[in-house]
């Protein structure tokens, strides 16, 4: 018995390392509830996030949780961000759902698909503060069905390499 748990608690220890130094590039993840699984046109999904670090590069992720209910391939999203001196900047940013063929992107649950888009590579914050972005669905229906969840992931990224090194 003292032997079994031993290596329970070793591969506990070593389980939590594993799962603790996949996370160690994750500044910011959150995820947004949308309403009776309909995204409403008016309904803005508001991400809050404190950059401190100005000099490192950054990822950023749209993450996107819907079910099989969700009526297209693709969904439309208009992002507004907003840096801690107030200036604005806005995108309409596409994000592929599925392929021709109807099938879902990402990993699914049940009915439940969860994928996660790359939004913007290697950007640099300009200034340590509070930036804010806000999503709205740019799709044309008014209550767009089958969004569960829509969310915010930013990474540290490592330097882009050059070519002349």
């Amino acid at each position: 018995m003292k032997f079994k748990s031993k290596y329970l608690l070793l591969f506990s220890f070593a389980l939590i390392l594993i799962s603790s130094a996949c996370q160690d590039n994750r500044l910011y993840e959150n995820y947004i509830d949308i309403p009776n699984h309909k995204w409403n046109k008016e309904h803005i999904a508001r991400f809050e996030v404190e950059i401190t670090d100005s000099i490192q590069l950054h990822n950023i992720y749209i993450d996107i949780r819907n079910t099989g209910r969700y009526p297209y391939s693709n969904l439309w999203l208009f992002i507004k961000q907003t840096n801690p001196e107030g200036t604005v900047s806005e995108d309409k940013f596409e994000c592929h759902l599925a392929s021709d063929a109807g099938e879902w992107y990402g990993s699914g649950f049940g009915n439940i698909f969860d994928l996660q888009v790359l939004y913007k590579p290697a950007v640099l914050f300009s200034k340590p503060g509070l930036y804010t972005f806000e999503m709205v669905q740019g799709m044309r229906d008014d209550n767009l069905p089958g969004i569960v969840n829509i969310g915010l992931k930013i990474d540290k990224t490592k330097q882009l390499e050059t070519k002349n090194k």
